[in-house]
């Protein structure tokens, strides 16, 4: 007899047919929805949309995630990223994400992580009087702004998207319909979110939590909530750990 698909809540705000969904579904794991944050405006539109228009003023666009590169792309509207602007990614979805705008040759870590990238963008410029422009999340971590800053670099930093936490009650609904047998949680702030309304002994229930990234797991376990993280920050590697665990626990229970 098969065994029933491993049902996994997808904390992300993404559709059914979403990018981690989806790479979930390729691996025979069963998706369901458990929204705990949703995506909104930066608090000052006119920030990021004076950004945007000056990007051929700037040496460098360095960027942590995709929402943020689409978010400074549309608020530049028609015009593709300037050829001349280098630039530097947290991984290659974002990376993907800047080519898809029209930036050229993105500098990529051989790991994810804004660590990682610091250290490959160390050597990849000389770094005093170069302007860097770092879009993020509301309320994304410094780590990429005050290293370059160290280098020498002047960094504008503008905020692209905030996050907002859905209702408890709703993630609480959404939890329990879920009926999850493992979660994936992608941000600290979807941590804090997801664990502020269920607790951490409703997620100590199940095996495992993965978290995309070290410091999304670092959140989890300060919350409470034991987590595990992928080789790498991508969707194809979160599939992969759950379909790999599922396989070994298969195995120890036969």
């Amino acid at each position: 007899m098969t065994a029933a698909a491993l049902r996994v809540a997808v904390t992300r705000d993404e559709a059914d047919d979403g990018p981690l969904s989806q790479a979930l579904r390729r691996r025979a794991l069963e998706p369901v929805s458990c929204r705990v944050i949703r995506e909104a405006p930066p608090g000052d539109p006119q920030e990021l949309a004076r950004a945007a228009a000056e990007l051929e003023h700037f040496d460098w666009l360095v960027v942590a995630s995709a929402r943020a590169v689409t978010a400074l792309a549309e608020a530049r509207g028609e015009r593709p990223f300037p050829a001349s602007l280098r630039t530097g990614a947290v991984g290659r979805k974002t990376a993907a994400a800047l080519e898809a705008f029209g930036a050229r040759g993105p500098l990529i870590a051989p790991a994810a992580g804004a660590g990682p990238l610091v250290l490959v963008l160390r050597d990849a410029d000389h770094w005093p009087g170069k302007h860097v422009l770092i879009p993020h999340a509301a309320d994304g971590r410094p780590k990429l702004a005050s290293a370059l800053r160290r280098f020498g670099a002047e960094v504008q930093e503008v905020v692209a998207y905030r996050t907002v936490e859905l209702p408890a009650a709703t993630i609480v609904d959404a939890w329990a319909r879920a009926a999850a047998e493992a979660v994936v949680v992608a941000s600290p702030s979807a941590a804090r979110a997801l664990v502020g309304a269920v607790g951490p002994a409703a997620l100590r229930l199940i095996e495992p939590v993965v978290a995309m990234g070290s410091t999304t797991a670092m959140t989890l376990v300060a919350l409470g909530v034991k987590a595990v993280v992928p080789e790498k920050a991508d969707f194809d590697a979160v599939a992969e750990l759950l379909t790999t665990r599922r396989r070994r626990d298969a195995e120890v229970a036969s």
